[in-house]
């Protein structure tokens, strides 16, 4: 059975308990080139509900045999810059501490991988570096997004394409997650739940759970994250279309959760946040995609709701 942990404490203390419930030290053996990919869509403190604990990622570099060798990565498609956000929330402390490089993925190359049997988009541009490593780890935050309906592992991976690519992901969500999935599924996936976040993905509405949650399949993750937020996996699109195209899971019976039980933590997070640069970024990019115009105006378009 696909095992999901979910574990209570601090940052760390909880990070690195779920890591050694799923054994994370023996899927990181032999690597040498492990991409960690945090939320930092917004420069704003962790507490506040919107951005990855760097406590869960310092926790991660701690089970990693050469820490040094691995490179955390973020390309913000939020309001604020992305080293902004690294700055924000003491990312580059790590490099002080680890010898780990911060990349702002948003300057890096990108190439774009054709879909073979796409939903909508019949390629996506990715993160070179991404793409070059033999490890991703998603570290995604346990929040409700204003059109994914959750942002977990699954989402979290929209960082690592160009910010054209994000903006027509947003523009037909949830299909165009289940494209990129096909193409680059997170190796592993950990979830901060210490502070979560309701109604939205970058106005803060902070819950205080306590919890992290981790597991080997993102797939079965995300499920019981939804399941976390009170919410039935087959109500978030993306998930529900995702399991449909059976690229992981295809019965939700078969998640054993270790650690933590779901009923004790559950709790019913609001959704239906009006966000206007998300619903935004999907309006106009349905209608650059049908005029055409998608190149000569995607630049003024994303300069307005990034």
């Amino acid at each position: 059975m696909v095992k999901v942990a979910i574990t209570k404490g601090n940052a760390y203390e909880a990070t690195t308990k779920a890591l050694k419930l799923t054994n994370f030290k023996k899927f990181i053996l032999g690597k040498s080139r492990i991409a960690i990919k945090p939320n930092l869509s917004y420069a704003a403190p962790a507490k506040l509900g919107i951005t990855t604990d760097v406590n869960v990622v310092r926790a991660i570099l701690d089970q990693i045999p050469k820490p040094e060798k691995a490179i955390v990565v973020e390309g913000s498609a939020g309001p604020a810059k992305t080293n902004d956000a690294f700055e924000v929330c003491g990312y580059y402390e790590l490099e002080k501490e680890y010898g780990v490089r911060i990349l702002d993925l948003n300057h890096d190359e990108f190439i774009n991988i054709p879909i073979s049997e796409p939903m909508t988009l019949k390629g996506i541009e990715i993160s070179k570096t991404v793409l070059d490593s033999d490890f991703v780890i998603s570290v995604g935050k346990l929040k409700i997004h204003s059109i994914a309906r959750i942002t977990a592992t699954l989402k979290n991976m929209m960082g690592v394409c160009s910010k054209r690519q994000k903006l027509k992901i947003h523009a037909f969500i949830p299909r165009s997650l289940v494209d990129l999935i096909s193409v680059l599924m997170p190796d592993f996936g950990v979830i901060d739940g210490i502070v979560a976040n309701e109604i939205d993905e970058v106005v803060p509405h902070p819950i205080k759970m306590g919890i992290v949650l981790a597991s080997k399949d993102c797939v079965a993750l995300d499920c019981v994250a939804s399941e976390v937020m009170g919410i039935h996996p087959y109500n978030v699109p993306y998930l529900h279309e995702i399991i449909l195209k059976e690229l992981s899971i295809d019965n939700l019976d078969e998640i054993e959760i270790i650690g933590e039980k779901i009923e004790n933590l559950k709790r019913n997070f609001r959704i239906g946040g009006f966000n206007v640069r998300s619903r935004g970024q999907k309006f106009f990019g349905i209608m650059l995609n049908k005029t055409g115009l998608f190149s000569l105006l995607y630049p003024y378009v994303y300069k307005i709701f990034r």
